[in-house]
């Protein structure tokens, strides 16, 4: 019995290996993206929630008595 409904194209395999391929540059780029994205997002906080104490501490010196408490 010949078993010629089962096989695929010949173009299958290099077409499964091209996706592949751009699948994993893809991800490669997106990992050298992601990296500064959040390295911009954690200073981007580290600076808003500096500024964020600052206001609070000046806002809350002589406010309710003694030591600004």
């Amino acid at each position: 019995m010949e078993r010629t409904s089962s096989r695929r194209p010949w173009w299958v395999w290099p077409l499964v290996f091209c996706v592949l391929v751009a699948a994993m540059v893809l991800l490669d780029a997106v990992w050298y993206v992601a990296i500064p994205i959040v390295f911009v997002v954690s200073v981007g906080f580290e600076w808003a929630w500096d500024r964020y104490a600052n206001r609070r501490a000046t806002q809350s010196h002589g406010a309710n008595g003694f030591g600004g408490r």
